[in-house]
């Protein structure tokens, strides 16, 4: 092939060997005829790009390529160019997947109408410069005629066809450009595009549009807007990868922002609206590709290695929420289990919406996780290996704040995976060592850990009885305290194994009652306990079995609440299983000890660290992980299976979806995994995830998911009437979580309400008949929570009322009750003595030589007692990551894009509840300064602020996403 000249042969095959620059090609009317749009030597290919919503316009010039070129094996499918059509033989035409297609025909001017679309869109190499070659191969097939191609969709019935009436193909002409995206590997932007469609004036209005992409590498459409002639402009939000068409078997369809019921679908639509579920749905079978959009279920058997065989979560013996099927082989050492990923930078299957890479943005920071896994732990444990992996002191523990850690010469190329121009923190560790741990030293290796809030402020308050009492209501796990109903405390344990069920009595608590005998403290709701005894009783023995791992208790802490309304821990009690052939438990009661200015209780000090140890594991396992990331993704997979994108309640809920299956499925490969993260450095160590099954066949219900219903249950408020937040009275007004976050549920459940009011015009009746809404919920409790959907809390779907409370109570998991267990992490866990994820020594007995150790170097011995100064940096790494705000964050109240619905009736609505959360803002405001709240700051005046509602970027302590975005 020399030149254009030979444009009119067919090439086939998957290289195509061309002649010259291809700005030699450029030079005839043949060329111009096949699609390359403006050409001549020299041309000058424009392209206009924005940044975020900025559409700025900046002209670049385009520059020659090099005299040859091929494509991969993933390029498109039987390439031929055809003269002067650019079409490609074989492939049906556009839209046309299992439709008949009605095009407009030849049109003239009079008969015709112009519409004008603004693309906007993100190509691959700008999101990953280790693929630069994809911007040669896309832009030079474009200029073959291999163009990305739009069809226009009418939502009225094409009369003649009785199908969807679509418009004549239309393509984005100045694709082809020189892209500078700056001097750091950090940039990123998007690129828009003008369109131009010739419709007949009886069009009607366009619903929808196709869009083919026959370039070789996939891109992400942001949106389409289109300007009608008289001047009104139709939004269709995509947020979408677009692969090459060879990876589809259908045209990829997409719809605009006005919402439809299922029986309000208009008729050029509807097929396309069924058309497009069962492509999500896909037909259970095979393995996962990475084009692929199919949604669909599968139990946790992923979590194990060849090595390392894990416990199948889901089913009769472990009950637990479905994840999404991958369609992985199984292992030949456990057939019941998937194969894992364990090697490289490969990631699990998600679809493929699902995951977008940008610098700083939510899809970046779940990469981050596997970089801190994959890279970050092994530089870590090779930097110990050659230093002291023990503190000797609380001043060991701060200098890391000071001086950092130094990874030069420990970050070795795990398998030559490390690719430096990637800006995939999964792929290139040096981009979130410099991004999220501002990274020093000329290879950016230096990672530094920033002062936590704990001790920034005051760096010994941390230590105090009332912090340790404050945290329970206002710190890292404030969702835990109940009301204590019973003293001593009861067990629904088995006394036969355990024996009885506490060894506490009234003597221990008596003396810090301020003059109230217990019954009376009982009587007038002063006593609550954070009770982990029967959770973890059954699990103890095997986990204090590993070898040089983990040495705990099942503990209980007693709290009195005091007249000046703090909340002061008076008794811990710690509890070891029978030894082998008995049944009485070994238990140990720990009292505070009496006021005293110069002299600390170390064995007190003792007792407080290994029930924060426990704490902060079943905050990770339960609170954090089971409640928000494992609870919401079957309900992710319902939505996108069973309710269409113009299905109202998938637009409302939409927002709470976001990079929740990217992180769920990063997670299972770098954190919860056999020898993941916290397996490796938390208690229950390779039981944690065998344990947090436990915990949801126990525990868990989607209606006490509910925070006004939650805090019923744990005694901490009772029913009242509407004129309380929630509908429900404290107990213990001064609770921070709770006192903000019921005006925060209020803000939700009255915003839900109105949009669900607005679109089934307040209809029951409506409700019941939505067939999509239905299946909706039928799938989530029968397939997605299939262990458990016998039980009889399952609400019934059958009102609006029942489907405000339903969907409120998703919105509170996906955003604020995860917000308020996962932003705070660094804040309290960053410093490992106040939350230390694992203990590895007993309390030692009065007399012994442990206890002399004790008393001969007191932090010495309970920083050995506590985690290694490797795993402290590889948690510290892990929680700052996941504790980071992404800079695409959506908040509630705030939207990023305005053209989520063209309602105005929804927006006004939207008006409102953004004015309540900003309310909400300034009480809390309010609340923080307000030095009669001792729980809101405590000793060491850290404000709580982590339901306030909006944040910016970074690590914040503050901040409430619609979604469980990392």
């Amino acid at each position: 092939m020399q030149g254009c000249t030979n444009l009119g042969w067919q090439a086939t095959g998957l290289a195509i060997p061309v002649g010259g620059a291809l700005s030699s090609i450029a030079c005839s009317q043949r060329c111009r005829a096949a699609g390359a749009g403006d050409c001549g030597k020299g041309a000058k290919f424009r392209s206009r790009r924005v940044h975020q919503d900025n559409f700025n316009q900046k002209l670049r010039l385009g520059g020659n390529f090099s005299s040859s070129f091929s494509f991969a094996g993933n390029g498109p499918k039987n390439l031929r160019m055809v003269k002067q059509t650019g079409a490609l033989v074989g492939q049906q035409p556009m839209g046309c997947g299992f439709i008949r297609c009605a095009g407009s025909g030849n049109l003239n001017s009079s008969s015709s109408v112009e519409v004008i679309g603004t693309i906007v869109l993100t190509k691959k190499y700008v999101i990953d410069l280790s693929d630069t070659a994809s911007s040669l191969v896309d832009n030079t097939l474009d200029l073959l005629g291999y163009k990305v191609d739009f069809q226009i969709v009418s939502v009225d019935l094409d009369p003649k066809s009785n199908g969807p009436k679509v418009s004549n193909k239309s393509s984005i002409t100045n694709w082809a450009t020189q892209d500078d995206v700056g001097d750091t590997i950090l940039a990123a932007e998007n690129f828009l595009y003008k369109i131009k469609f010739t419709l007949p004036k009886d069009f009607g209005e366009p619903g929808a549009f196709f869009v083919r992409n026959n370039h070789r590498n996939e891109f992400f459409l942001v949106s389409l807007t289109l300007e009608l002639p008289d001047k009104r402009t139709i939004a269709f939000p995509c947020n979408s990868w677009i692969y090459s068409t060879s990876n589809y078997s259908r045209d990829r369809v997409f719809f605009g922002n006005k919402v439809y019921l299922p029986d309000q679908t208009p008729s050029g639509l509807r097929a396309l609206r069924d058309m497009e579920l069962e492509v999500l749905r896909g037909d259970g079978k095979g393995e996962r590709k990475e084009a692929d959009r199919i949604y669909d279920y599968d139990v946790y058997n992923d979590l194990g290695s060849t090595d390392n065989i894990r416990p199948v979560l889901g089913g009769k013996k472990l009950p637990y929420p479905r994840r999404c099927r991958t369609g992985r082989p199984k292992t030949q050492a456990d057939p019941k289990s998937e194969e894992s990923i364990e090697q490289g930078t490969s990631l699990v299957y998600v679809p493929r919406d699902e995951r977008f890479n940008r610098v700083k943005n939510s899809g970046f920071l779940a990469g981050g996780v596997k970089s801190v896994a994959h890279f970050i732990v092994p530089a870590l444990t090779s930097y110990f290996d050659g230093t002291p992996n023990e503190f000797d002191s609380i001043k060991d523990v701060k200098s890391i704040y000071a001086k950092g850690i130094d990874l030069s010469g420990h970050m070795a190329d795990q398998n030559g995976d490390v690719k430096k121009n990637s800006k995939k923190p999964q792929e290139n560790p040096y981009v979130l060592l410099d991004t999220i741990f501002d990274a020093d030293g000329d290879s950016k290796s230096v990672i530094n850990f920033p002062l936590p809030q704990l001790i920034a402020t005051d760096e010994n308050a941390w230590l105090l009885d009332e912090e340790f009492g404050r945290q329970s209501l206002s710190g890292l796990n404030p969702c835990v305290i109940k009301l204590l109903k019973d003293y001593p405390p009861k067990s629904n344990l088995d006394p036969s194994v355990y024996g009885s069920g506490s060894a506490l009595q009234e003597k221990h608590i008596l003396a810090n009652l301020q003059g109230l005998t217990v019954a009376k403290a009982l009587e007038d709701k002063r006593l609550f306990t954070i009770d982990y005894h029967d959770i973890f009783m059954p699990h103890m023995s095997k986990i204090n079995a590993v070898k040089d791992g983990g040495r705990g208790y099942a503990p209980r802490v007693i709290f009195f609440h005091t007249n000046e309304g703090t909340m002061m821990p008076v008794a811990i009690e710690l509890s070891l299983p029978p030894p082998k052939g008995g049944n009485i438990s070994i238990r140990r009661v720990f009292t505070p000890p009496s006021a005293s200015p110069t002299q600390r209780d170390y064995i007190w000090e003792l007792a407080k660290l290994h029930f924060n140890a426990i704490d902060f594991g079943y905050h990770e396992l339960v609170t954090h992980w089971l409640r928000s990331h494992a609870a919401m993704e079957p309900i992710i997979i319902s939505s996108n299976r069973q309710l269409s994108r113009m299905h109202p309640i998938f637009n409302l809920l939409l927002p709470t979806f976001k990079n929740t299956m990217n992180i769920n499925a990063i997670a299972r490969q770098a954190l919860i995994n056999a020898n993941g993260i916290i397996e490796q450095t938390f208690t229950p160590q390779q039981y944690s995830m065998e344990m947090s099954a436990a915990v949801f066949a126990a525990t868990w219900r989607f209606d006490a998911q509910a925070l006004p219903q939650d805090l019923i249950a744990r005694g901490m408020a009772e029913p009242a009437d509407d004129s309380y937040a929630g509908g429900v009275k404290l107990v213990v007004d001064d609770y921070p979580f709770a006192k903000d976050g019921l005006e925060l549920w209020d803000g939700i459940k009255a915003w839900v309400a109105k949009y669900v009011s607005i679109v089934y015009d307040d209809s029951d009746e409506v409700v019941v008949a939505d067939t999509e809404l239905q299946s909706w919920w039928n799938e989530i409790v029968n397939v997605g929570y299939g262990d458990v959907k016998s039980a009889s809390w399952w609400p019934k779907l059958d009102s609006c009322n029942s489907l405000v409370q339903i969907v409120t109570t998703i919105c509170w998991m996906a955003g604020p009750h995860h917000a308020a267990v996962n932003f705070g992490q660094y804040a309290y866990a960053g410093f490992m003595p106040n939350k230390p994820p694992m203990t590895r020594k007993f309390i030692p007995e009065v007399g012994s030589p442990e206890y002399q150790e004790l008393i001969a170097d007191p932090e010495k011995y309970i920083l050995s007692s506590s985690t290694s100064e490797l795993a402290a940096t590889i948690v510290m790494a892990t929680i700052e990551l996941l504790a980071t705000h992404a800079i695409d964050e959506e908040y509630v109240g705030h939207r990023n894009s305005s053209d989520w619905t063209s309602d105005d009736r929804l927006k006004a609505a939207f008006a409102e509840f953004t004015a309540a959360m900003d309310n909400l803002e300034s009480k809390i405001n309010e609340r923080n300064n307000n030095r009669d709240l001792r729980n809101r700051l405590g000793p060491s005046l850290v404000p709580y602020t982590l339901l306030f509602p909006t944040s910016t970027s970074g690590l914040t302590g503050k901040g409430v996403p619609y979604s469980t975005s990392i």
